[in-house]
Order: structure tokens, then sequence, then C-alpha cells
């Protein structure tokens, strides 16, 4: 154990015999190892080891470790590190008895290191600061600890109290004195949890299942949950019934004691996360619980005010999600006065969501999601614009780069444009029989082809022939052969534009 975790173990522990496991949320800046931290402490899992259980991705881990002799349990709460995720990790806090406060050795105090700074001190949650990468060459760690120190926190050793550590997930250094140490500053802190008290829960997150329908993960900071429990939200609304409890490693519990995290199955609707959750209806709302953000519906009103706003230089976008969570955090990440979210909401795309889009005039962005075939087909009919995103820097790359284009007034600059007057087979594929009429066609242009003053779709020159000649330009009156990718199911009489 290193030297910061000395005085901690010379305290007596008053809360030591506590059975009930320390919710732990994971904050820091993006790349400053969360993802390594977390799978390296898995590792650890003795019940895991010992079961061969594998963790079921619900949002959240439970870890066993043995300590000072006795099995105790770790909770830990997989929020997101990325920027994007502010109102998450806030509500990470907020569910949180203890927060780890990752900083790379490499990086040192980042903007997002800041920023989580501050979310852990308003909150007034105990908190470790975890120092990472420290199997790497050429680090000052006596650096880091001074910007540490210079953010307000004050290290013990450094004339404060707040315990650091050194670890490498890597190499699995120091790891098990860090949930040793995770243990001592629960138990020092005393955190009261009760079994016998009225249940109280909180969403870390919410999804839509195609088997078991709306599922919301759920940590209990409070009393307990037990299948068959009728569900209650903050405004004292009924939101499902419970009829199973799963937890980390995908088995099915009957009851969900405090420090636990379960996925509820019998949960009506998708949930926003941070939702406050109870087992009763409620007479008074808890003061601790008051301020959680909970969600704004948006009205009838609003959305005609959107379906009629004549502004060229907003783009409207139709949002769809695994969870709702990814929505937060795309939608606070996004150019607050140049785009509209006129529609959100999880699960696959679907047909009436394209319909939405053609409505409003939108696009749509997927997120770790998909398209159904019947949705594909008629967006690509509809001519509307989607796209299913995996990484949310390039989502929000993307968006933004279409907002920038929009501001700047970007228009098409036709180059050249061929009637097609004929259809030949090859072993390739179709060849496009052309006469060019405006321009030029040059090859690896880009091309639209239009029937009337309708868009068929667009692609790309990839072969352009004069007779058995390869060729890269053919000038206005001049007939040639051109090939596409990707092919367009174009008819004689089409037309054909190359345009930057």
């Amino acid at each position: 154990m290193q030297k910061n975790s000395v005085n901690i173990k010379n305290i007596k522990l008053q809360n030591k015999d506590n059975v009930f496991p320390p919710v732990v949320s994971v904050l820091g800046h993006v790349d400053h190892g969360k993802t390594s931290l977390l799978d390296a402490i898995r590792k650890t899992n003795i019940a895991s080891r010992e079961k061969g259980g594998i963790t079921q991705k619900i949002g959240a881990s439970e870890v066993e470790i043995e300590h000072e002799g006795k099995t105790r349990k770790i909770t830990f709460i997989d929020t997101p590190g990325h920027e994007a995720f502010d109102n998450m990790r806030a509500r990470g806090v907020l569910v949180s008895d203890l927060v780890l406060l990752l900083v790379a050795s490499d990086d040192g105090v980042m903007p997002q290191t800041k920023e989580s700074i501050k979310k852990v001190t308003e909150a007034k949650v105990p908190f470790i600061v975890v120092i990472t990468k420290v199997d790497l060459p050429n680090i000052n760690i006596e650096k880091v600890k001074q910007q540490i120190n210079k953010e307000g926190v004050l290290l013990e050793g450094l004339g404060g109290d707040v315990p650091y550590i050194g670890v490498s997930s890597k190499t699995g250094e120091k790891i098990k004195d860090l949930l040793d140490l995770i243990v001592l500053v629960y138990d020092i802190n005393q955190v009261k949890k009760d079994e016998n008290a009225d249940f109280l829960g909180l969403v870390i997150e919410s999804k839509l299942d195609r088997k078991k329908g709306a599922v919301a993960t759920v940590i209990v900071k409070n009393g307990k949950i037990q299948t068959a429990d009728k569900v209650f939200s903050l405004e004292n609304k009924e939101v499902g019934k419970v009829r199973a409890l799963i937890d980390a490693f995908g088995k099915n519990i009957p009851v969900a004691t405090p420090g636990k995290a379960v996925e509820i199955l019998g949960i009506r609707d998708i949930l926003p996360t941070g939702s406050v959750l109870y087992n009763t209806q409620q007479k008074e709302i808890m003061p601790k619980v008051s301020n959680a953000i909970l969600p704004v519906q948006q009205s009838t009103a609003d959305l005609v005010k959107l379906l009629f706003k004549d502004d060229e230089s907003t783009l409207r976008i139709v949002l769809k999600t695994q969870t709702k969570g990814e929505v937060e955090a795309i939608k606070n990440s996004l150019p607050e006065k140049r785009v509209e979210v006129v529609f959100e909401g999880q699960g696959d795309v679907s047909i009436s969501d394209v319909l939405l889009a053609k409505d409003f005039g939108a696009i749509i962005v997927g997120f770790n999601n998909e398209i159904t075939r019947e949705a594909k087909s008629l967006a690509e009919s509809e001519h509307i614009f989607y796209k299913i995103y995996s990484i949310i820097y390039e989502l929000l790359d993307e968006v933004k780069e279409a907002v920038e284009a929009l501001l700047r007034g970007e228009q098409e600059e036709i180059l050249g444009k061929a009637n097609i007057l004929a259809s030949f087979d090859s072993q390739e594929g179709k060849i496009l029989g052309l006469r060019v009429i405006e321009g030029r066609l040059a090859l690896s242009d880009k091309v639209k082809v239009t029937r009337g003053k309708k868009e068929i779709g667009r692609s790309k020159l990839v072969s352009l022939r004069r007779g058995k000649q390869e060729v890269k330009e053919a000038g206005r009156n001049i007939e040639c052969g051109a090939m596409i990718a990707p092919f367009i199911d174009f008819l004689i009489g089409d037309v054909i534009s190359s345009y930057k």
C-alpha cells in the first residue's frame, strides 16, 4: 500500500461490518484509463473466478474481494468518460457513495479532470485520486500531484487529507491496494444504508430490448426492491411492476438490497437517466433527491413550432439511440443554436422515424443501433439522409461539419451533364451509354442521377471509356461509356450530372 493509505489504516473503524457494498463512480478525462481500470478490477473479482461468471453489460459491475479476512463487495457504475456525458457523470456522483478521480500520469490534469473535480466537490462525495499508467517510462508523479493540488484538491502528505494511489491497469500494480482503499474510505465515512427503510432507487441506464422490452438499470440507494413490487416515479406515477431482477452476472434474483445494481424488467417505458424510483407512493419528495435532473417533455405546440420554423441555417435531426443516456450525451454536445433535435427515442430506426424526418425536413442520426430493412428502403426512395454511428466522436464531428457547411451557405457546382442514351451489360457490371451535353465528365467525379426534377441517387464515376479506350475526361458533345459505384437504378432518358 502506498504512503497515502497509511493514515487511513490507523483510524479506528466503526463501520467495518457494513454488509452493503459501496457504490463507486469512476470519473476523469477521456483516455485516462477508465475502461482499462475497470477491466483490471474485474480480473480481481473472486466471485467471477470461482463461478466462471462473465459480467453482464447492465451499466454497472459488481466485484468481490478479500479484505481483512472477510469477503466484501463493491459496485462500480460504468459511467462514460467522454465529455459528452456530462449529465450522466453528474448523476453518477449523485448516486455514488465514493468516486475514483482518474488522472493519467503522462497527461496530468486536463479540462475534463477539472470538470470532474467540480462535480465531486459540489456533491460533497468522498473521493480517491487514482493516478493511472504508472508503468509508463519517464513520468513525473510529483508534477501530477502538484497539478492536482493547484485545483484545490489537497492530497495526503501535501497539506490535505484526500487519499491518492498510483496504479497500472496494464501490469496490475496496486489494483488490489486500490480496492482495499475503497473499502477503507467507505467504512470511515460510515455511509448509512438500511434494507428495512423505504426503497429508493436511481436509474443509471435505460434502454429498449428486443426480447425483454423496456428495461432500466437501477442502483438501490436504500431499502430493497423485489419481484412483484410496483414501481413509482418521483411524481408518484406508477411506471411498472417488477417482473424480474437481473444482477450484473445475468442471474435472476428475488430481491435487491442497498448498494446493488440490478436490471429491472417490467417497466412500461424507457425511463430518463437519473430518474428517482420508489416502490410506494410518496407523500413528500425527499430533499436529498429533489435536485435530480428530470426530463423536459416536448409539447405538441413545441413540435408544431419546430415543424414550421423557417431557418435554413438550422440542421434538424431525428435522433435514435440504444439507450436514453446516449441521447442526453449526444444532445448536450451538439451546437445549441444550430441544431434542432426534433425527435429522440430508443431502438432501431423505423418507418415512422423516416416519415417524421420527411415531415420535418430532418436527417436521421442513429447511435449504437440499426435501421430496419423497411425503413432503409423508404429512406432511400424518399431521399432522406440517414447514418448509423458507433463512435460518438465521429457523430459529433460530422454533425458539426454539416452545420458549418450550412453557415457558409455551401452550394453544389455542376461541372458537367450527360444524357443517358443506353444501357449495356458487362462482366464488371452495368455500363451507361452517355452523351455529354454540358461541361465535362471526369474520372472519379461525384455524380447524381436525376429524372425530370427528381433526384434518383448519388454515386461516383469509376470508369470512363470512348469505344474500348479508357479516358480520364469527356467533353461536350462526346459520346462515352461510364460505370458508377455504388450502382443507381437508372433509366434511359435520365440525366447524370457531375458536381463538386
